[in-house]
């Protein structure tokens, strides 16, 4: 069980590191998009976004890290104890 905290601190690390490389610009099909003018209004909005600025991407990262693990782990241990 260390082993893999020790992972998931290394993850994030590596993330606060990485992410303010990240591009701000859109993805093709975003731009794309817009470019043609078929850009719409959202259907909805979701509730946690990842954010403007380097603090809010940061700690959605770490939210995503640690759901991905969360449920990952709790599949692991269904799948062990069937």
């Amino acid at each position: 069980m260390r082993t893999i905290f020790k992972g998931l601190i290394i993850i994030a690390v590596v993330l606060a590191i990485v992410l303010p490389l990240a591009s701000s610009n859109p993805d093709g099909l975003e731009a794309t998009m817009e470019k043609v003018g078929l850009e719409e209004n959202p259907v909805y909005h979701a509730p946690l976004d990842y954010g403007e600025t380097w603090g809010q991407s940061v700690v959605m990262g770490l939210l995503g890290i640690i759901l991905t693990f969360g449920v990952g782990y709790g599949l692991a241990k269904l799948a062990k104890g069937a």
